[in-house]
């Protein structure tokens, strides 16, 4: 039996006093990261937490929060990262659904989280922050004081009988139904992709690796994981960097980072505002993107600036992890290049389907892609429709269980077998970085009492990948504001999924069957909305 607690069970032993974690001035080694995981687990098991519950962790990226999680699977608990800028709503609704009854999450978190009468699954928080933060009384809840689990009387956990098999975190992306929807990932799925990414990039020990993805985005489980598992120091990047270019370059250079992983709007930023010519980044050797497409004019200022760096356009799902890359040696002068998605990664197949269900062969021919590995996830927690529509008996093989996913995304492939991005089935987009579903932005504004209808138009942006457009048709005799209505996706979605403008109509176009012209509402905001795309 090997599970991901077990790879810092191995490191702590082989570097106890190596820094693990390191995070605005503070650091914490292997050999604490190790027994302050084992006390919260311990913790979580006297209070009552046993194999396959589900554990929330609320917080902000911290030192504590690697250690809630690392803690939380030693108790043989399935940890579930909620994004603390989301809207209470959101957080309230996974914690429902997945029937989270421990949360560990800050005195902020929680008062914002209980502020209403709704009633949660809740039965135990542990609090982290000040002792001001821990003074919470809530009916039928017990709350303890994290300080009083990470500094009282070590008490062994004990070790929970169980396979790799066996859940160990869920991630939540968007919804087409309008919520989102708990990506279950075990043990095998995420060690089988860490296992891989480490010796494919050569993690090693003496790298110092920079976490900006927060632990609700799959990202950060290379940034973790494949960290722990070599020894490496993570260096969690402060959020508040990402709209600082500047800084952010500062920090990485200072800070000696070697391997870098975030969406590609992250560095795109950084190559047009970041003052690159300041510093010299000497020890970058890895830059890894992914989410959205980096437009060759930032990259090659990227590689000017950061030439002892080998970068990797990565590509993937949640519910499958990083399944392809394509190393940038060169970007051609074409002005209409964009980067390949590539090939596989080792441990990975992948294949698509056209119309017809057959493999495409040539070039000029699109399917839709499909990927195939251990890596690829359990499921949908609780939704086993769309589990079974998208977790599907691989076509190539009826005479025993194989499983592949169903990405929805189109490519093509080019003469050298790379495989190049061409669209989605549905009306999934990227923004960010983050998947997002604009049909779930669509229902949360028909929500409103005022709102008879609504539609969500992505328009390519050079920095963040899409900007989000939606038209409405407002009530009869209502005159609807805008900012009223911003302010109400505000409270139901989260800060990536708000759309940047909307537009406020009688009525929407129907084309001559009835139906709501989308094809009419794209022309027009790609007419206001693109040649901004660039400067806004």
């Amino acid at each position: 039996m090997y599970l991901l607690p077990h790879l810092l069970i191995e490191t702590s032993g082989e570097f106890p006093d190596k820094d693990a974690v390191v995070f605005d001035g503070n650091s914490i080694t292997y050999a604490e990261l190790e027994k302050k995981s084992s006390q919260l687990a311990s913790s979580l098991q006297q209070s009552g937490i046993k194999k396959g519950d589900r554990v929330g962790i609320l917080l902000k990226k911290s030192i504590e929060s690697i250690i809630a999680l690392f803690g939380i699977m030693k108790a043989g608990a399935v940890y579930v990262p909620l994004d603390p800028l989301a809207p209470a709503i959101r957080s309230k609704y996974i914690i429902r659904n997945c029937g989270i009854e421990c949360l560990i999450t800050s005195g902020k978190c929680m008062s914002t989280l209980t502020e209403s009468e709704d009633v949660l699954p809740l039965r135990k928080a542990i609090i982290v922050g000040s002792k001001k933060d821990n003074s919470f009384h809530y009916p039928n809840m017990e709350c303890s004081a994290w300080e009083e689990i990470e500094y009282g009387k070590p008490v062994e956990y004990c070790h929970t009988c169980m396979s790799d098999v066996h859940p160990a975190y869920i991630l939540h992306t968007s919804g087409s139904t309008g919520t989102p929807k708990g990506v279950v990932i075990s043990h095998h799925n995420a060690l089988s992709f860490v296992n891989m990414a480490a010796d494919f990039f050569e993690l090693k020990p003496d790298d110092r690796i920079a976490s900006h993805a927060p632990l609700h985005f799959d990202l950060s489980v290379f940034d973790v994981f494949g960290a722990v598992k070599n020894g490496a120091t993570i260096y969690l990047v402060p959020e508040f960097l990402s709209t600082f270019p500047v800084k952010l370059a500062e920090f990485i250079d200072r800070k000696g980072v070697s391997v870098w992983n975030s969406v590609s709007s992250v560095l795109t930023m950084l190559a047009d505002k970041g003052g690159l010519d300041r510093f010299g980044f000497d020890s970058l050797r890895l830059i890894h993107f992914s989410g959205d497409i980096m437009p060759a004019k930032y990259l090659r200022t990227l590689k000017k600036h950061m030439k002892n760096a080998a970068f990797y356009n990565i590509y993937g799902q949640t519910e499958a992890n990083s399944s392809m890359f394509y190393k940038v040696d060169e970007i051609p002068e074409d002005s209409a290049w964009k980067i390949p998605i590539g090939k596989p990664f080792p441990n990975f197949e992948v294949f698509a389907l056209n119309d017809r269900h057959e493999p495409i062969t040539h070039p000029d021919e699109e399917g839709e892609l499909m990927v195939k590995s251990s890596t690829v996830a359990l499921g949908y927690w609780g939704d086993e429709e769309k589990t079974l529509d998208k977790f599907v008996q691989d076509p190539e093989t009826f005479t025993f269980r194989s499983i592949v996913y169903k990405t929805g995304d189109i490519v093509r492939v080019d003469q050298e077998g790379n495989y190049l991005f061409a669209g989605r089935k549905d009306h999934m987009i990227k923004s960010r970085g983050y998947r997002i579903e604009l049909s779930e932005i669509e229902l949360v504004l028909i929500s409103h009492s005022l709102v008879r209808q609504a539609v969500a138009i992505a328009v390519p942006h050079e920095i963040i990948g899409n900007k989000i457009i939606v038209y409405v048709a407002q009530a009869d005799g209502e005159n609807l504001d805008v900012h009223d209505l911003l302010n109400f996706c505000s409270e139901l979605l989260p800060k990536y999924m708000v759309p940047e403008s909307i537009e406020i109509l009688d009525t929407l176009p129907k084309t001559s069957t009835g139906k709501i012209d989308r094809k009419n509402l794209e022309k027009d905001a790609f007419l206001k909305y693109l040649t901004h795309s660039t400067t806004a």
